[in-house]
């Protein structure tokens, strides 16, 4: 496992944001069934993927980088994720009850603004910062704890 696997994983989730997008579009043009519809089929990443991604992030990478940044900036990335978790949550309970527009808009428009918003400032920020300071070994350190949590998967 290495950094370009993780940003990898964040070129996959932009490509789900554009749809939670197109489906955030759908319920303003009050076709709420086909949005409903588009969001069940991307649950499956919303919540597995993205748990085996963010523990990569904060059991792997974001320990060794705090070393470097201190824990103040890593700890808003995990709070970030936290608020996705939260956002998942509520969005999966609201798809059993569709009518609720102004809600469901509202969470996919968090949800599109908060993952665009975190995956910008880890691959502008975090990882060309990992590649620049720490060490070859450390980088494999890294990837060895990365590729064990993907194994694991969610677990």
């Amino acid at each position: 496992m290495s950094l370009e696997e993780l940003k990898e994983g964040h070129r996959k989730a932009l490509r789900v944001v554009d749809k939670l997008q197109a489906a955030l579009e759908e319920v303003r043009r009050g076709e709420t069934a086909e949005a409903v519809a588009a969001i069940q089929g991307l649950l499956g990443f919303l919540e597995q993927e993205q748990q085996v991604h963010f523990r990569q992030e904060e059991e792997g990478l974001f320990l060794y980088l705090a070393r470097i940044t201190g824990e103040g900036p890593l700890q808003a990335m995990v709070g970030e994720h936290e608020s996705y978790w939260r956002a998942v949550a509520s969005l999966k309970d609201l798809l059993g009850y569709p009518e609720d527009t102004a809600e469901l808009d509202r969470l996919l428009e968090h949800l599109v603004t908060l993952l665009r918003g975190h995956i910008h400032k880890e691959d502008t920020a975090y990882f060309p910062l990992a590649e620049e300071r720490l060490s070859p070994r450390q980088l494999r350190e890294v990837g060895d704890e990365m590729g064990v949590i993907g194994r694991l998967g969610g677990a």
